[in-house]
């Protein structure tokens, strides 16, 4: 099963995954001494879903609008949606522990997914038919 890390009550699509709880409550004056390498780690998942979607960044309204905010990027291990670099490289967003010490081990460095476990997230996890 996947884990999944980002899915704040705040955003949509919430693709049915338990909620993180509300982004607002996880915002910060001033991000992890790693926050760069995080976001770069997260911006560099293996997609999975990509939407032409299109929303507001729900901190902020007369920010820009954000694409692809139903997206969805993965490392094998744990799924997120393509906007939340974004959240946490603009608003310091804190993730759970077990996310950034997942990160950590990794050295910051995105393995490659073999497509067999793509696979098994797009119809496990996800619940999407391949015909």
């Amino acid at each position: 099963m996947i884990r999944t890390v980002g899915f704040f009550s705040e955003l949509s699509p919430g693709w049915g995954f338990p909620l993180d709880g509300p982004m607002r409550d996880r915002v910060n004056a001033t991000g992890e001494a790693d926050e760069e390498k995080i976001v770069a780690y997260l911006r560099g998942g293996t997609g999975i879903w990509s939407e032409m979607s299109a929303g507001p960044d729900v901190l902020d309204p007369e920010a820009p609008t954000l694409p692809g905010i139903g997206s969805l990027f993965t490392d094998g291990t744990w799924l997120w949606r393509q906007d939340l670099p974004y959240y946490v490289a603009k608003y310091h967003i804190s993730l759970p522990s077990d996310f950034t010490t997942h990160v950590r081990n990794a050295e910051y460095r995105i393995p490659q997914v073999p497509e067999q476990r793509l696979m098994e997230i797009f119809t496990q996890d996800l619940g999407m038919e391949i015909k």
